[in-house]
C-alpha cells in the first residue's frame, strides 16, 4: 500500500515574512503616489529641501540660513544633511516627490542595511521581526526621514566594524551622527560604552568612535545652534528628547536584542515574538496617537490657505504667526513659497503651542518673535487649549491689533505693538 503523502503546512515565519513583505510593498507604493506625503513630521522636510534647492539651483551654493523660518533666524541645516542635501540635488527633476522618494529609501535602506549589518537576522523569522517593528513602522508613518537617514549609516558603521574594516565604520558613523545627532549622536556613545568590555581593541574602539565624533561637529554644533532650541522651555526640550530617544532606541537597539533572544531561547523565542510585534502596531496606535500619521496614505495636502496666501489681504515678507489645525503645517510651507515668513520652525516646540499668564507675557513673547500678524484657526484654542485667540481680542479691543476674516474659518490680526518692550495700551 503506498504511503499516505501529508500535505506540506506553511511554516510561521514563512507566513509572516510573506504578509509583512506584502503589507510593506502596498504602504511603500501608497506612499509613493503621494507628490507631498503629508503626516505628522513630513512637512519640514519638503520646505527645507525647497529652499536648499532654491538657493543652490541658483548658483548661491548650500546655504547657512533659512531667513523665512524661526522669525528669520532658522539654519538650513538644523539636520538631515545628507538627505536633504542629495534631495535638493535632484529637486529641479522630480519637484516635491524626491522627499516622498527619499522617505521610501531611507526606510528600505534601513531595513537592509540591519540585515547586510547582522547576519544573525538573516532568518525568515529575523527580517519578520524587523518588519514588524512598531517603531521602525511609526518612523515611515510620521514621516521622520532625518532619523531614517541617520539610522541606514548607523548601521552600516556597525557592519563595517564587524567586517575589520575601520575607516569606513568611522565615516559611516560620522554621517549618521551628523545627521541626526539628537538621536543618533547619544545612541552610539551609548553602544560604544557597552561594547567596550567585549571589544578585543578597547583603544582602537576608542579612537575610531572619538575620530567619527569629530568628523560628525559640524552636524552637531548645526542642531545645537538651531533657534528652535532657543525657541523651546526647557521641560519641552527634555521631554521630547528622551521621549524621542527611548522610542528610536527600540529601531536602533533592535537587532541586538534579537541576536540574544536567539542566542537565549533559540528559534521558538524568535516565532513567539513575531504575533507580539504586530499586534503592537495596531495597540499602540491609540497610545502614540498616530491615527494622524496612518491617514497620510490616504490624504491629499490641504490647500485651503492658499486662498488667503493669493488675496490682497496677505503681505509677503512679513512674520506670521500661523496657527492651523489638521493640514500637517501644509500651509506653513505654502506661505514661505509665496514669500511671507513664519515666526517659527515647523517643530511643535518652535510653534509654541500653549497659554500666556497674561496679555503682557503674550505682547512680549509676540515682539521677541518679531511677528507682525497673526492668522488663527477659529479651532486653534479648542483643539490645543490655549488663551491664545482670547489674548488677539484683548489686543484687538485695546486697539493693538486690527482683526479681519480674510478666510473662512480664521482670523487674522495685524498687530500694532510698538517697537519698545511693554504692554500696548491705547484706551
Amino acid at each position: 500500500m503506498a504511503a499516505t503523502i501529508k500535505p506540506r503546512v506553511p511554516r510561521l515565519d514563512t507566513v509572516a515574512l510573506a504578509l509583512l513583505v506584502a503589507a510593506w510593498s502596498v504602504a511603500l507604493l501608497l506612499l509613493l503616489t503621494h507628490r507631498i506625503f503629508v503626516t505628522n513630521d513630513s512637512i519640514s522636510d519638503y520646505a527645507h529641501t525647497w529652499y536648499i534647492a532654491k538657493v543652490l539651483w541658483s548658483g548661491g551654493g548650500l546655504p547657512y540660513h533659512f531667513p523665512l523660518l524661526g522669525h528669520g533666524d532658522a539654519l538650513a541645516y538644523p539636520y538631515a544633511f545628507f538627505g536633504w542635501t542629495s534631495a535638493a540635488i535632484l529637486r529641479p527633476v522630480l519637484g516635491d516627490w524626491i522627499v516622498t522618494l527619499w522617505l521610501a529609501v531611507g526606510a528600505v535602506g534601513t531595513i537592509a542595511a540591519t540585515v547586510w549589518a547582522f547576519p544573525e537576522r538573516r532568518s525568515r523569522a529575523g527580517i519578520a521581526k524587523l518588519l514588524a517593528n512598531p517603531i521602525r513602522v511609526e518612523a515611515v508613518i510620521l514621516g521622520q526621514l532625518p532619523f531614517l537617514w541617520g539610522a541606514w549609516p548607523w548601521f552600516v558603521a556597525i557592519g563595517c566594524w564587524r567586517r575589520g574594516w575601520t575607516v569606513w565604520a568611522v565615516v559611516a558613523v560620522a554621517v549618521a551622527q551628523a545627521g541626526h545627532p539628537a538621536v543618533v549622536l547619544p545612541l552610539a556613545a551609548i553602544t560604544v560604552v557597552c561594547r567596550l568590555p567585549f571589544e578585543a581593541n578597547r583603544r582602537r574602539l576608542v579612537v575610531a568612535y572619538a575620530a567619527s565624533v569629530v568628523l560628525a561637529l559640524p552636524g552637531i554644533a548645526m542642531t545645537l545652534l538651531s533657534p528652535a532650541v532657543g525657541d523651546s522651555t526647557l521641560v519641552s526640550l527634555a521631554g521630547n528628547f528622551f521621549g524621542t530617544l527611548s522610542l528610536r532606541a527600540e529601531v536602533m537597539y533592535a537587532p541586538f536584542v534579537v541576536v540574544l533572544v536567539r542566542h537565549w531561547f533559540g528559534r521558538s523565542g524568535m516565532l513567539a515574538a513575531i504575533p507580539i510585534l504586530i499586534a503592537l502596531n495596531v495597540i499602540i496606535i491609540p497610545i502614540r496617537h498616530n491615527e494622524y500619521g496612518w491617514g497620510a496614505f490616504v490624504r491629499t495636502p490641504d490647500s485651503t490657505l492658499s486662498l488667503f496666501l493669493h488675496s490682497s489681504a496677505f503681505r509677503p515678507a512679513e512674520t506670521y504667526r500661523l496657527l492651523q489645525i489638521g493640514d500637517g503645517k501644509v500651509g506653513m510651507y505654502e506661505l514661505i513659497r509665496a514669500g511671507g515668513h513664519l515666526d517659527s520652525e515647523l517643530f511643535p516646540e518652535s510653534i509654541d503651542r500653549r497659554s500666556w499668564a497674561n496679555v503682557g507675557a503674550y505682547e512680549t513673547f509676540l515682539r521677541t518673535r518679531k511677528v507682525d500678524a497673526v492668522l488663527i484657526s477659529t479651532a486653534y484654542d479648542q483643539r490645543y487649549r490655549t488663551n491664545e485667540h482670547a489674548l488677539l481680542d484683548e489686543l484687538a479691543g485695546d486697539g493693538c491689533a486690527a482683526s479681519s476674516s480674510p478666510l473662512a474659518g480664521f482670523t487674522l490680526y495685524q498687530l500694532r505693538l510698538p517697537a519698545h518692550d511693554g504692554v500696548c495700551r491705547t484706551r
